[in-house]
């Protein structure tokens, strides 16, 4: 027998992949904000080693600088404020 009707659609989901605590300390924001930004400049640098020569690179290598250079900000801000006494 053939169905006439198709099955509804699936619930979404409405639970968050991620979700960020709201008494995390801004040190450890900071820090996990770092993590992050190393995690993505390390992937970029390791898919542009592995695909050297290939044309539009250069975009992701200058990508990878970039969020380099942010985590070394974060890791600053955070040097400062534990320095400068902000964090409890």
């Amino acid at each position: 027998m053939i169905k006439i009707v198709p099955d509804p659609p699936r619930p979404l989901i409405h639970t968050p992949y991620f979700s960020i605590h709201s008494d995390i300390s801004p040190h450890d924001a900071l820090t996990q904000a770092r993590e992050l930004i190393r995690a993505v400049a390390q992937t970029l640098d390791e898919h542009c080693c592995a695909h050297a020569g290939e044309p539009g690179l250069s975009r992701l290598a200058h990508t990878a600088q970039a969020a380099e250079s942010a985590a070394i900000l974060l890791q600053h801000a955070s040097e400062r404020m534990s320095a400068e006494g902000e964090i409890a």
